[in-house]
């Protein structure tokens, strides 16, 4: 139900079995008439959208892209058949927001922006409030008992799955790429829910591929919100200034307000790679974008992220995808 607690204050409570009914009674709620997969948001709730895509029989996805136009609270209540639950989110702007998992503060902060990926089930009591003007980015994966069935092959690995509560990491280069395809880039195809569900598919797979393989403790976390939210204006410092030199280790360590060697560390088990192959990384994936699009050339992307040799911009960009910039075309 969507209730008024004040005139800026709306919130939800959700005991929707599956994304299919969470739909439909969120739009109920927000006094709208259910139908379809898409409610684009009343004023008074939010700007943007959300939407819910069925990919195959036990997986299925909700995408959602709005500005907040009040505070908002919502709370999910367990569930009585299993179902595995992804979250990709990327909120920005907000003053305040805060998450609970089973009434334990998982995520807590104040005045920054905040991106993460999230493992859960529904048999966890969840919470978020998020403030008015945040824009919040992300993906919902839903993903049944029995679609994990069919699709993992080792029992073990289901029971791993099924047994966790709770897991949590940051959104690294590779997933935050698929994120842009489906939020920033105009998606221009002619069999659009098909575009969206393969990059919905990919997440899962990367998801899956990455914690069966690594295990679940995957990259370390910091212990504390705080010493994250410092790890996150790093990687957003590092994501911007892809056009200026690397940083020295001393200047990004007085950004974090931490030390040097903690820095290095930290950043490590979080993002799994170091400071500079995480800015490296970005750059190469910057310059593929651009060299595909064909808004540069070779010699001016080279150029434009600093490169005064030709030929070290080329060793740079082979290195990370196996092949010379003039032939960015051939990758997918």
């Amino acid at each position: 139900m969507l209730s008024n607690k004040s005139e800026q204050l709306k919130s939800y409570i959700s005991e929707d079995d599956d994304l299919r009914t969470w739909i439909q009674n969120f739009s109920r709620s927000l006094k709208m008439i259910p139908g379809g997969n898409v409610i684009h948001y009343p004023e008074s709730f939010a700007t943007g959208y959300g939407m819910v895509i069925e990919i195959q029989d036990g997986l299925s996805a909700r995408l959602v892209d709005y500005t907040l136009n009040s505070d908002f609270s919502y709370q999910r209540e367990p569930t009585k058949e299993f179902m595995l639950i992804i979250y990709i989110y990327i909120y920005q702007g907000c003053k305040r927001l805060k998450m609970t998992l089973n009434d334990k503060a998982i995520i807590e902060s104040r005045d920054t922006d905040y991106s993460g990926l999230m493992l859960t089930n529904n048999a966890t009591r969840q919470s978020l409030f998020v403030t008015k003007g945040s824009i919040v980015r992300g993906i919902t994966i839903q993903l049944t008992e029995k679609w994990l069935k069919d699709n993992i092959t080792s029992p073990k690995d289901l029971g791993i799955l099924k047994e966790q509560d709770f897991f949590q990491s940051i959104i690294r280069p590779k997933y935050r790429r698929l994120l842009e395809d489906i939020f920033i880039t105009k998606n221009n195809s002619p069999v659009p829910n098909l575009y969206l569900s393969t990059r919905v598919m990919h997440l899962a797979d990367l998801f899956l591929e990455d914690i069966l393989k690594n295990g679940l403790k995957g990259n370390l976390l910091p212990r504390s919100p705080k010493e994250m939210q410092q790890l996150l204006l790093i990687e957003e410092y590092l994501t911007e200034h892809f056009q200026e030199p690397f940083p020295s280790i001393d200047a990004l360590a007085k950004i974090a307000l931490m030390s040097p060697t903690k820095l290095k560390k930290s950043f490590k088990s979080a993002f799994g790679m170091s400071l500079f192959n995480y800015f490296q990384k970005n750059r190469m994936h910057k310059a593929k974008e651009w060299l595909q699009a064909g808004t540069h050339s070779v010699s001016d992307t080279g150029k434009i992220l600093g490169y005064h040799n030709l030929s070290n911009f080329s060793v740079a960009f082979k290195k990370e995808f196996g092949v010379l910039p003039k032939h960015a075309q051939e990758l997918t």
